[in-house]
């Protein structure tokens, strides 16, 4: 059970996961999943939000109701003390619940990019970009992800996207990059010091 002073990370397996642990997409979801473009991006949408909403439901102890905030982040009216944040990449996807504070996590495949250097000198908190751009060539890509990712999770949790990009992140912070294999870059963050990550496998029993 969720206690402050925890985060609670869950891993979801989009394309392995039994479809019987995923509860039913709701209308919206499916609205939303018929405008991708091919039938991988919509079954991993639609998995990754059904994982979210049995996550919430097994650690609030009642099927959430989720709504956006006019910003757009989502967040839940009913259970406001619970934040959440959820994100995927390719069969991968993360959920991150907090309590009493703002939660932001981000997960990405690591894979060669085109021009990083330009994205950190764009994107990165200056003293990020200057870390970054000192680092060998063939350290880079690995690099530039865990990076990304960390300055991504705490977007999320500043409820800024990349209108936060570009300055330095100030205050109390706790930042934890996630081991998940050599393929995969992932962090998670939250404005506060000193908080515990807690990991989960998403095996969740089917909502009642």
């Amino acid at each position: 059970m969720l206690t402050p002073g925890e985060l609670h990370v869950w891993r979801i397996d989009l394309d392995t996961t039994p479809a019987a642990l995923f509860p039913p997409p709701e209308p919206a979801e499916s609205e939303r999943a018929a405008r991708f473009v091919t039938p991988d991006l919509s079954h991993r949408y639609l998995r990754s939000h059904a994982a979210l909403r049995a996550i919430l439901h097994r650690e609030l102890g009642h099927a959430p109701r989720i709504a956006d905030a006019d910003g757009g982040k989502p967040y839940l009216p009913d259970t406001p003390r619970w934040q959440f944040n959820l994100s995927h990449s390719r069969g991968t996807a993360l959920v991150a619940v907090s309590l009493d504070v703002a939660v932001g996590v981000d997960v990405e495949w690591i894979r060669p990019h085109r021009d990083p250097e330009a994205i950190a000198e764009r994107f990165f908190p200056p003293s990020e970009a200057a870390a970054f751009l000192a680092l060998p060539d063939a350290d880079r890509d690995r690099a530039f992800f865990r990076a990304w990712t960390r300055l991504e999770a705490m977007w999320k949790a500043l409820g800024v996207g990349l209108h936060g990009a570009g300055r330095e992140l100030e205050g109390p912070w706790t930042v934890e990059e996630l081991d998940l294999g050599e393929a995969l870059a992932a962090a998670v963050a939250a404005p506060a010091e000193g908080l515990r990550v807690v990991m989960h496998a998403f095996n969740p029993q089917p909502a009642t």
